[in-house]
């Protein structure tokens, strides 16, 4: 009896594996035309089959402004990018400094303040570097807590003028071995920004009284800076750009020199993991070719705008798939959502390295898509220049609306094209222009289970 129950499991297991193999010497020769097929593991266990592909689903899409989002674990950017394409683009950016035990070790009665400079170190420059972007800096009249959440739309209490004033520009893009001599050493590029010599006096006092003896009391004391873009200081002819700053490394922060006629000191007052970093980020589309598609009634648009730094995303809808899953039983294999870049996109912008999808809920929020929750690289997103677009893995997402409209429950609330979701990729500059409704494409590679 034991025999024969061995015999007749080790039938059925080679048979199982006979279909298995089977329907992966299938795939394989699908995919030399489509790309391959790995949705495998989606498919209810059992039922492989022939796979077909569907390709003539409509598509609705359309751009939709951004919302506020965390802005305070990011990467720190000041600037200003403008176009016709997309209006404008500032950020400017809210920063507190760190005390270290060093300052306030040296006997400093006596001295007096030779000069404060601000230091900020850019690692990556997007848009023109050629371009002048003014800025203003501003004192900050409220404690800024490292603690604390802050959004994009943060505007903190700011001194009525600014504290100081500059110009970013960059004959090119930077080159890590980039450096200018500080002191007669050479260090990485910095913008070094005098500041008005009442600052240095100020934190020349601090450490004198011993009024700040660590970095919160410090901080509590003289709250920091904003810097942010000069209100229309920018020539309307220009492209602009956005300065991306490596604020951690050591190099950016205040100096204050102080002598006492016979010596000289330099003191350094970082930036580091104790200090507040917040950007803000304010977009005008006012006469902008995105105006007219954000103004536009229709659900149904020829170009998309997906757009970095908490601007616009786009809102993707296959009205077919409730319908497809009610009225047919199938398995999916493999649902891959492809876009292209337009001809209009802007080359001085740039376009996304990676663009994410988010799966849309009934009461309109916003979250991961499960494809992405199981395999992020699998799910796709990266640009290809061979295609000159992006393309999504949303088998999973696929599989589970056509599971519910089986049982008359409708889960097909659509999706939403961002350029940034700040718990993934921290944040992104990029202005992307993308073919719309005619150009997207799903495919679906499935299984009809009813035959």
């Amino acid at each position: 009896m034991n025999n024969v129950n061995t015999r007749n499991l080790i039938k059925r297991f080679v048979e199982r594996q006979t279909v298995v193999v089977l329907i992966l010497i299938t795939l394989i020769a699908v995919s030399c035309n489509e790309d391959g097929l790995l949705g495998l593991e989606v498919q209810p266990d059992g039922q492989y089959d022939t796979i077909i592909l569907t390709d003539s689903f409509s598509v609705r899409a359309f751009t939709l402004e951004g919302e506020r989002q965390r802005s305070d674990e990011a990467q720190s950017y000041i600037g200003r990018l403008q176009s016709d394409e997309f209006g404008s683009t500032e950020s400017a950016l809210i920063l507190n400094f760190s005390l270290i035990t060093g300052n306030t070790v040296i006997e400093l009665n006596g001295y007096t303040v030779d000069s404060v400079v601000l230091h900020l170190r850019p690692n990556e420059i997007y848009g023109v570097p050629q371009d002048e972007v003014p800025i203003d800096i501003y004192r900050v009249n409220e404690v800024l807590d490292i603690e604390g959440d802050y959004y994009s739309d943060f505007s903190p209490e700011i001194g009525p003028t600014p504290a100081a004033s500059a110009v970013f520009k960059y004959p090119r893009q930077i080159k890590s071995t980039d450096t200018i001599r500080v002191a007669g050493e050479p260090e990485p590029f910095q913008f070094r920004i005098p500041l008005d010599v009442s600052i240095g006096q100020e934190l020349l006092s601090i450490l004198i009284d011993q009024s700040a003896t660590d970095t919160k009391s410090f901080q509590s004391i003289f709250n920091g800076f904003m810097i942010k873009p000069t209100e229309g200081g920018m020539s309307a002819d220009a492209t602009g750009a956005i300065y991306s700053l490596a604020l951690l490394t050591g190099e950016s922060g205040i100096r204050l020199y102080v002598s006492n006629g016979t010596d000289s000191e330099e003191l350094k007052y970082p930036i580091n993991s104790q200090c507040a970093r917040v950007n803000q980020y304010q977009h005008d589309y006012l006469g902008s070719l995105a105006e007219t598609y954000l103004n536009d009634s229709k659900d149904n648009d020829d170009i998309l705008f997906v757009q970095g730094l908490s601007g616009l995303r786009s809102e993707i809808h296959i009205p077919g798939l409730y319908n497809f899953g009610k009225m047919n039983n199938t398995a999916i294999a493999k649902a891959v959502l492809q876009f292209q870049l337009s001809d209009k996109q802007h080359s001085e912008l740039g376009n996304s390295f990676r663009l994410f999808l988010l799966d849309l809920d009934a009461d309109n929020s916003e979250s991961l898509t499960l494809d992405y929750v199981y395999s992020p690289n699998r799910s796709g997103g990266r640009y290809d220049e061979e295609t000159n677009g992006y393309e999504f893995d949303i088998t999973r997402h696929v599989q589970r609306i056509v599971d519910a409209a089986r049982i008359g429950e409708d889960l097909n609330y659509g999706l939403r094209l961002h350029a940034q979701v700040p718990v993934l990729n921290g944040n992104d500059t990029a202005h992307n222009m993308i073919q719309g409704f005619d150009n997207i494409a799903l495919k679906l590679y499935h299984t009809d289970l009813n035959n």
